[in-house]
Order: C-alpha cells, then sequence, then structure tokens
C-alpha cells in the first residue's frame, strides 16, 4: 500500500475543518505561485474534490478556508 500523499493529507486536514474555520500555511519563496501550486494539487485528489474552500494569500502566509460541500444536482424525473 502507497503511504499518503501530501495533497491528500492536506485534503483530508481541510475536510475535518467546519465552515468558516481555516488553516494558515508559511511558504516558501513567491506566495502566489505557492497557492497555485496548492490549487491545482488540491484539484487533482479526489479525496478534496467536493470540499468547497478558498485559498488566498495574506500577509506572505497562504491561508485555505473551508466554506462547505459542493452538492450534486437533484436528479429530475
Amino acid at each position: 500500500m502507497k503511504p499518503a500523499s501530501k495533497w491528500r493529507n492536506l485534503c483530508e486536514r481541510i475536510a475535518k475543518l467546519q465552515e468558516g474555520e481555516s488553516i494558515v500555511l508559511e511558504c516558501e519563496g513567491d506566495p502566489a505561485k505557492e497557492a497555485q501550486k496548492i490549487r491545482n494539487g488540491l484539484n487533482r485528489t479526489a479525496a478534496c474534490i467536493l470540499v468547497r474552500r478558498t485559498i488566498r494569500v495574506v500577509d506572505g502566509k497562504i491561508v485555505i478556508t473551508r466554506l462547505g460541500f459542493w452538492r450534486r444536482p437533484q436528479e429530475r424525473f
């Protein structure tokens, strides 16, 4: 069995947050580029597809805030 990736670990941390709670990450280098890498990594991870979140740069730190869940459209019969 493969160990969990860093993206999956981050997704699990985000999924455990309540709506409106945030995770603050220190970044190395350009914060905008680091935030883009995080966005792309989370979007490619199945564990995080249904979790709505924002990823912003605030004062040189990356802030990930959980907004809720994406909902599937209701099927109409």
